[in-house]
């Protein structure tokens, strides 16, 4: 039998359960996992770690495939749980954050890939981290912003990945307004 409020003898109002940010706090580490995993086997394939064979080419490419596969279903469910906690949220404000989050994101990606190409491309990959950070907090300030909650919240994107991480599982004002 369910509680009942003594004044009024109804039960309480049903709450919403945190089942759905569960939901989403787990797609969203799965995709940092598979990124994580698939850059760590794009690193792995690198041509200078083998002997010249074909057992070592055969090894290179599934390395190389199997490498881009992770990275592109974890990408995927980034996006797909990105896409769940935005519905709500104001039109131009969900353009800003897309924009920002889905530019640094890919500045992030491409400055750790060229990291391990040598010193250039050590410093060109640093050079492309730094100046992802801007915009990816930029992204962050505006994500927390639509989901009502105070742009300065968007500050954890300093963390990167794992700050937006946060901002997907905060609850949506709008949602507690309705």
């Amino acid at each position: 039998m369910l509680p009942t409020d003594p004044e009024t003898q109804e039960p309480p109002p049903v709450t919403k359960t945190p089942t759905k940010y569960w939901l989403v706090l787990t797609g969203a580490v799965a995709g940092v996992v598979l990124v994580c995993a698939g850059l760590l086997l794009a690193a792995l394939s690198n041509p200078g770690r083998f002997s010249l064979d074909v057992t070592a080419d055969r090894q290179i490419r599934l390395l190389v495939a199997s490498g881009f596969a992770c990275t592109i279903a974890g990408i995927g469910l980034l996006l797909k749980a990105v896409r769940h906690t935005t519905t709500s949220m104001p039109l131009q404000q969900k353009t800003k954050a897309n924009t920002g989050v889905g530019i640094g994101f890919v500045l992030q990606l491409a400055g750790l890939f060229l990291s391990g190409a040598g010193q250039v491309g050590a410093l060109i990959g640093l050079l492309l981290i730094l100046a992802s950070l801007p915009v990816f907090i930029w992204g962050c300030l505006n994500y927390a912003e639509g989901k009502g909650h105070s742009k300065w919240v968007g500050l954890v994107g300093i963390a990167g990945i794992l700050g937006l991480i946060v901002l997907m599982v905060l609850p949506d004002q709008h949602d507690e307004a309705t």
